[in-house]
């Protein structure tokens, strides 16, 4: 595809042409239905994100790399643009690659912007820089378990590259795996970042000899270098040499020394004194040899007898666990036994998963099994003392639950909660099913569950700021953008729920405490339990945005409980929401829900104002109007007679107008002197009697005829 892309921009002059780029852009859309999943940016869009490209973070063989902000999205974001315009062809390769992945040990791919001067790509910015820069430029510490969770993330991330087509006969090998292309979070999660010499491999290997080998001289596999031909087994030579860096903390090369060549020859003393000294002791003193053993094998000349990288991830992962066997007890199993039974241990793993299906069929009602949950890693028991370091770190929780802080592997953090109670299990499986189909960034991601135990336990990531309620009841520093962000992707995130592409999901519980908050304060809603209800159309294709005649004709006319329980769903989420930016712009994290919905009704009756509600941090002049604004908005979102319901508004128009609020504002704050006229509420249609709230809050207000094809706006 990126031959007969990038030949649509060059004339036979091998001028670029700019002509042809809105033909190009088409092209791409048509011919690839992944890139109609990112977001496409121009030139003057790109500028902005990145303040005119103000802030380098970065720079690599065929880009520079920029910190950004996106306006809309409020979040951090990397700005790839590419140094030559006659690395078009490059360019479209590494986003057509990048974008057919999706793992969290891969940074994600957000956008890309082609323009007649700037070619870019737009990621998720990755916090704490990559690898090369901590191990070689910091004296940040790093324990040999959070190294170990760094190799087992890239190790993780270069296993679905070189498995994830294999239905189609095609992998992907990134090759030019080195630190400097292994980026970290806040945890030390390990982000496999920079595709610009990765290849979609059919068969698994090129097809073709180059003579021009391009890479890292220093990482790259002398295999290739000699012959030319890409396969997988060039990503695991390169990450041998990580290993190497990853235990010394030191350069492959540096002058005439080279690791590997004093790693063959090193023995006793000699070996042990080539570990970092902060991470060598007696205690761990085997575990790195066992890893030096490991990156020899990646390293081998004969490739073909090199492990691949599923077999050295799952190594990694038992190596991580021998050393946390050995600082939790002296009497831990010997790590040659450890690696002399882990193929007998991932035989032993087939009967557990065997048997935790036939403890769900055995117990849950309906019959329900863990094939109904969508890309969901399954754990163990014991998996979860490992993970939680046998639940010692306590979160919270109530009479349903308890929620407990844990690590994977690979240093991701995560939460695990845990059911308290198998009286309303299919309730809680049905949420967990539900949750596991969404895909949403500020709906929070559920990761595994448990099934082995007599109550529940599911896996999420993590939220370092926990939950709004905390953050209200807290002292931090709140200003007035991070609340507008927090309600307009809150909004955005129920708005996804109430579509019919995710199959009309009522989510019930909306309120301050389920809806978490990251470090940079980015909310994602949680609690999809007992009370999350749905509609699916399953005659309906998903990514259609064509309601089914079926569907429709079941709300109307049949109107069974079910769907009834989903509309009461829908109303109740308008409604709650309404409650939390009351309390955002009251920061009252101690008075009930409907008490607030009171007091504030009563503020404006008495002085048409919410000012004696509002939170006194935030009241400075120039923005009251923007809380008057919101204030109003939730009044509508909470209107409880029922011969007013029908101006209540839907969730798409509740973010519309928060987001106009928002637009508003910042205009007013940045063009002070010019006058801007006040956001109004949108006014609204009345509604046909007879007419569902389900239309309502799929179409809006649109008045709908049996005769009108109904397609969601």
């Amino acid at each position: 595809m990126a031959a007969s892309l990038s030949s649509m921009l060059v004339t036979n002059t091998g001028v670029p042409n700019y002509w042809n780029i809105q033909k190009l852009m088409a092209k791409i859309l048509s011919m690839s239905d992944t890139w109609q999943n990112f977001r496409s940016f121009t030139e003057d869009e790109v500028e902005r994100i990145t303040n005119n490209y103000g802030t380098p973070i970065g720079k690599g063989g065929f880009g520079e790399v920029y910190k950004g902000i996106l306006d809309d999205d409020y979040d951090p974001v990397a700005v790839k643009r590419y140094i030559r315009e006659n690395l078009r062809k490059e360019f479209m390769e590494e986003v057509s690659i990048h974008s057919q992945m999706s793992h969290n040990n891969v940074v994600k791919l957000i956008g890309y912007c082609i323009g007649e001067s700037t070619l870019s790509l737009v990621t998720e910015y990755i916090s704490k820089g990559n690898l090369d820069d901590i191990l070689h430029n910091s004296d940040t510490a790093i324990p040999l378990d959070i190294r170990l969770g760094i190799a087992i993330g890239c190790a993780e991330a270069l296993s679905y590259m070189h498995s994830m087509h294999l239905s189609s006969d095609s992998l992907i090998c990134h090759g030019d795996i080195k630190p400097a292309n292994i980026l970290l979070n806040e945890n030390f999660t390990a982000k496999v970042s920079d595709f610009g010499l990765s290849r979609l491999l059919s068969g698994g290997i090129t097809h073709q000899y180059t003579s021009k080998v391009i890479g890292s001289i220093d990482y790259m596999d002398p295999v290739y270098l000699h012959a030319g031909r890409l396969t997988p087994r060039n990503d695991v030579y390169s990450f041998g040499i990580v290993l190497l860096e990853l235990v010394t903390r030191k350069r492959v090369k540096q002058g005439d020394m080279n690791l590997i060549g004093i790693f063959d020859c090193a023995k006793g003393k000699g070996l042990r004194k080539l570990f970092d000294a902060s991470i060598a002791n007696k205690n761990t003193m085997e575990i790195l040899e066992e890893i030096v053993k490991l990156a020899k094998e990646c390293f081998r000349l004969d490739s073909q007898n090199r492990p691949q990288m599923n077999n050295v991830a799952k190594r990694l992962r038992m190596l991580k666990r021998d050393l946390k066997g050995r600082q939790e007890s002296t009497h831990s199993q010997s790590i040659l036994e450890t690696h002399n039974s882990w193929h007998k241990k991932e035989k032993q793993d087939n009967p557990q998963i065997k048997k935790s299906f036939s403890f769900f069929n055995r117990n849950a009602s309906n019959s329900k099994t863990l094939s109904e949950f969508s890309n969901v890693r399954s754990f163990t028991k014991e998996e979860l003392k490992e993970i939680t370091e046998n639940y010692s770190y306590l979160l919270g929780g109530g009479m349903l639950a308890k929620f407990y802080k844990g690590t994977l592997e690979d240093n991701t953090a995560v939460v695990v909660r845990k059911f308290l109670h198998t009286d309303s299990k299919e309730a809680f499986i049905n949420g967990g099913i539900v949750l596991s189909r969404i895909v949403h960034k500020n709906i929070i991601k559920l990761l595994g569950c448990c099934l082995e135990t007599e109550t529940l336990i599911f896996i999420y990531e993590y939220a370092d700021k926990g939950s709004l309620l905390d953050i209200l009841g807290s002292q931090e520093d709140f200003p007035l953008d991070i609340r507008m962000m927090i309600a307009i992707k809150t909004a955005e995130a129920l708005q996804y729920l109430h579509s019919s592409a995710t199959g009309i999901i009522g989510h019930g519980s909306v309120a301050a405490s389920t809806i978490v908050l990251d470090n940079n304060f980015r909310p994602k809603l949680t609690d999809f339990s007992g009370a999350c209800k749905l509609i699916k159309d399953s005659g309906n294709n998903a990514s259609e945005s064509v309601v089914s005649n079926y569907l429709l004709e079941k709300v109307l006319f049949n109107d069974s409980s079910h769907f009834k329980s989903v509309l009461m769903n829908l109303e109740s989420d308008v409604y709650r929401f309404g409650g939390v930016l009351l309390a955002l712009i009251s920061r009252e994290s101690n008075t009930r829900f409907d008490d607030l919905v009171v007091e504030f009704t009563k503020a404006y009756r008495t002085d048409n104002s919410g000012k004696a509600m509002f939170d006194k941090d935030i009241i400075s002049e120039h923005d009251i109007t923007v809380l008057e604004e919101i204030g109003t908005l939730a009044l509508k979102c909470t209107i409880l007679n029922a011969d007013e319901m029908v101006n209540r508004p839907t969730m798409k128009e509740v973010a519309e107008q928060l987001r106009m609020i928002r637009r508003t504002w910042k205009k007013r704050t940045t063009e002070a002197d010019t006058q801007v006229t006040q956001t109004k509420a949108t006014t609204v249609m009345p509604m046909e009697p007879r007419i569902p709230y389900l239309m309502r809050h799929m179409f809006g207000y649109r008045r709908i005829s049996t005769s009108d094809p109904i397609r969601i706006r």
